[in-house]
């Protein structure tokens, strides 16, 4: 028998979609409230992933370090990773400033994509090629905005953080009622 025989019999309130859905939308709240906060909060995590992913990258050289010449490189990585950890816990200013900026080169190459790949639409549709590349172009606007006022970056960062925990915290409530 297949899996969506019995689906009317597993129908019912999903409480883990509920409470997941108010808690992004509590975190959501919490990031636009409290910025400075919540940049914190993201330096801590980066800090923390940094620090776990260099002890990932030496487990990555024990298992193929006989397997792959270049395993060495796992090893130096491995150890870049846990220092930028440590320093982003040493340091929450610069750290923030580091992930503004990082932020900020993320939109600049985008936007830089953006405009290359955007060529292959000129043969294809005048209209799609300059929605396009308009929209590149402002991307690219924003971008060298955001390197300019790393503050603005951050804020940006936390806003667009904030905006996708209301989207899927308000669809996760839907989603609890829907399958009642």
């Amino acid at each position: 028998m297949d899996n969506f025989s019995n689906y009317r019999e597993r129908r019912g309130f999903n409480w883990a979609a509920l409470i997941s859905g108010i808690l992004m939308i509590i975190a959501g709240v919490f990031l636009i409230s409290h910025p400075n906060k919540a940049l914190h909060a993201f330096v801590l995590l980066f800090a923390i992933i940094s620090i776990v992913q260099g002890f990932v990258w030496f487990a990555f050289y024990s298992r193929f370090r006989y397997f792959v010449s270049f395993s060495w490189i796992s090893i130096v990585t491995g150890v870049l990773d846990i220092i930028i950890g440590i320093l982003f816990l040493y340091s929450y200013d610069a750290a923030g400033l580091t992930i503004a900026y990082l932020f900020a080169l993320w939109f600049l190459f985008d936007s830089i994509s953006g405009i290359i790949f955007t060529w292959h639409l000129r043969s294809l549709s005048g209209f799609y090629f300059w929605i396009n590349m308009i929209l590149s172009i402002f991307g690219l606007l924003i971008a060298v905005g955001l390197m300019f006022n790393p503050m603005l970056s951050a804020l940006t960062l936390i806003w667009l953080v904030a905006f996708w925990l209301f989207i899927f915290g308000i669809s996760e409530v839907i989603a609890a009622f829907a399958h009642r």
